[in-house]
């Protein structure tokens, strides 16, 4: 377990190897838990559960819908899965991302000191080989990710990468004192065909608001056009008098939004389309706000 502290923000931060090692998740980086003021602000994926293979805190993830090379291999054959490792495919069906694969892990560095934490993820396999870069630093009201991702390989890698943030401020239920701002605006029609148990979610703008808290999953998928500057989504507990924030570099190509009565999670999908030879960067900063001080 790797801890970063600075002034009031605490990061709790799982080795590559240690932890969760399923098939979905990318292993740099997988940060367990946030607090603010001693106040846990991220839960698991499922409420009381224990499992190793279920998301938790800032978990990411790459290609979640566009797996690289899996549809022009064969059964029996391994696709890469960046961050975690080699994956068998075993039949002809489409990929999913909740499967657990078999798995030849890829090579895994980690370098720490006292302010952040470097981890490494080589993949080098000729065909699909690439370099993963991702450095978490603690700020004084939260974190920054920055990622660089070098395609070593022979084929193009058409993918994409968000962080499934498995938020829950004080550990409560979602509450009419919870409130979401996204992107610049909800759109009507995603919102009527997404999941909405009970009606439990209703927006006015770009604002999203809870009655009270969901019996069962919500999730709508690319709810609302992003915003080309400034943050995308802004989590208020209105109890806890708090917010926080996720500001990205890039312009995300889609907005999801899922959750279940004890977590949210607003979801800020970078695309990736890196020839062979070709570098990325991007990042992601996270803040908390006190209420009284805005």
């Amino acid at each position: 377990m790797i801890e970063l502290f600075k002034e009031h923000i605490k990061l709790s931060i799982e080795e590559p190897h240690e932890g969760y090692v399923g098939t979905r998740f990318d292993w740099t980086g997988k940060i367990l838990q946030l607090w603010w003021k001693s106040v846990p602000l991220c839960t698991t994926e499922l409420a009381g559960s224990t499992s190793v293979l279920q998301g938790k805190g800032f978990f990411n993830e790459f290609g979640i819908a566009r797996a690289i090379g899996y549809n022009s291999c064969q059964p029996g054959d391994y696709f890469p899965k960046i961050g975690v490792g080699m994956l068998r495919k075993e039949n002809m069906k489409p990929y999913d991302f909740f499967h657990q694969y078999d798995k030849l892990p890829f090579e895994f560095t980690t370098e720490t000191n006292h302010e952040s934490v470097t981890f490494a993820c080589i993949n080098r396999h000729h065909e699909s080989a690439f370099y993963l870069e991702k450095k978490i630093g603690i700020t004084s009201t939260g974190f920054c990710i920055d990622y660089q991702l070098e395609n070593r390989g022979k084929i193009t890698f058409n993918t994409s990468e968000y962080v499934h943030n498995f938020l829950s401020p004080g550990n409560k239920p979602l509450s009419d004192q919870t409130q979401l701002i996204i992107g610049e605006a909800v759109k009507a029609s995603q919102f009527s065909e997404g999941l909405n148990p009970d009606n439990c979610l209703s927006y006015f703008g770009n604002q999203i608001r809870w009655q009270c808290a969901p019996a069962s999953d919500f999730f709508f998928e690319d709810i609302s056009e992003a915003a080309e500057s400034g943050s995308n989504w802004t989590l208020i507990d209105n109890q806890l008098k708090l917010t926080i924030s996720e500001q990205v570099d890039f312009l995300p190509h889609q907005i999801n939004l899922w959750g279940r009565g004890h977590v949210v999670s607003p979801e800020l999908f970078k695309n990736i389309n890196l020839k062979p030879g070709e570098t990325e960067r991007w990042q992601r900063v996270f803040n908390i706000n006190e209420i009284e001080a805005l």
